[in-house]
């Protein structure tokens, strides 16, 4: 293995509407389901240095200095004792070099750097096994046809569920893979990918807040918890996912018209909360209490990420009252996140 040196980038998102509809089989209990998402400039970062070496070396050490080194990608029990800031990402590494054994000896070094806060429920860790896998697949020449990112994705989606037990859902790998804003249509048999206007992602951006809570968000207890009553029947559950369904279509249309109304757009997001919030039960009383405060400034709508239970809120606001929306939420002790959206998905930089 020749001596290589570069750095590979991925997008967190802010999700719009339709989140969970991507998790297997939700989606194919309503025989169709769409996700729309917008990819953040908030990024992963991994930076990868592999030189030829005696013997193999894989060492993985993130920005606050804590590192793991190894010697045999099969870790088994000794994943336990990695530290738990790193231990996914070395879990992912594992993973692929025990899948993927290559001959040669190397030293590999990877740095990773995440700017989303921990538990912001922006996709975080699912943005960063995406980088470290485009990464890993430059090394070792995988995933280069023409179609990689689909490839990639049922890859990614599948280690991070080896790594928590649980099923996962694939928009937060999606976002990180495209960028931009995006809608996925979930269909028997098939996930396909939609981009909208680059007028409409501009006005998009001129209009959106992302705001973090403090309180780290529980994704993964989130979605068991729906997944499970979803396929025991549960009618609340099942009348909610419904209702989310229908609210993602009805913003895919009003996004995809020649003029939005992006009144309308602030009420379908707000709406989407709303129904999430009162049928599924993901929310808190710090959650509460910023979109109480949000609708006295009178935005255009507001809903929680991911699968909330905590995290960060996107807000839809009038362009001209942004800057002082902003400065009220951060009066209020309440974390305002860069709000410009990733036109590109990961990339790879030398």
């Amino acid at each position: 293995m020749k001596h290589e040196k570069f750095v590979v980038s991925a997008p967190t998102r802010a999700d719009l509407a339709g989140g969970t509809l991507d998790l297997w089989p939700i989606y194919c209990l309503f025989g169709t389901g769409r996700t729309i998402n917008v990819a953040l400039d908030i990024k992963a970062f991994c930076h990868f240095e592999c030189s030829p070496n005696s013997t193999q070396i894989i060492q993985i050490e993130n920005n606050k200095g804590i590192k793991f080194l190894f010697t045999d990608p099969n870790l088994g029990s000794e994943l336990e004792s990695v530290p738990k800031e790193i231990k996914f990402p070395v879990a992912v590494v594992s993973r692929f070099f025990s899948q993927n054994v290559i001959k040669e000896n190397f030293h590999l070094k990877i740095k990773i750097e995440t700017q989303a806060p921990v538990g912001s429920g922006l996709g975080g860790s699912s943005t960063l096994c995406v980088a470290l896998l485009r990464g890993l697949s430059y090394l070792t020449s995988k995933f280069e046809d023409s179609d990689w990112r689909w490839k990639m994705l049922s890859w990614v989606r599948d280690v991070e569920a080896e790594y928590l037990k649980i099923p996962t859902g694939t928009q937060d790998y999606l976002s990180a893979l495209f960028g931009s804003l995006s809608c996925f249509n979930y269909q028997i048999g098939e996930i396909t990918h939609q981009s909208y206007s680059p007028l409409v992602v501009k006005e998009l951006e001129s209009r959106m807040l992302v705001l973090f809570s403090g309180e780290m968000h529980h994704s993964g207890l989130s979605n068991w918890e729906v997944f499970k009553k979803a396929l025991e029947g549960d009618s609340q559950v099942l009348s909610g996912l419904k209702a989310i369904h229908d609210i993602a279509e009805s913003l895919h249309q009003e996004l995809s018209s020649q003029k939005v109304n992006w009144q309308k757009v602030g009420i379908l997001l707000s709406e989407e909360w709303n129904t999430r919030k009162a049928t599924l039960g993901v929310n808190t009383e710090r959650l509460d209490e910023i979109i109480k405060f949000l609708t006295s400034l009178k935005v255009h709508g507001v809903k929680v990420c991911g699968a909330a239970q905590g995290g960060s809120l996107l807000v839809l606001v009038d362009p001209k009252e942004k800057k002082q929306i902003a400065e009220a939420c951060q009066s209020k002790g309440i974390q305002v996140l860069p709000s410009s959206v990733s036109e590109y998905g990961v990339r790879l930089d030398s």
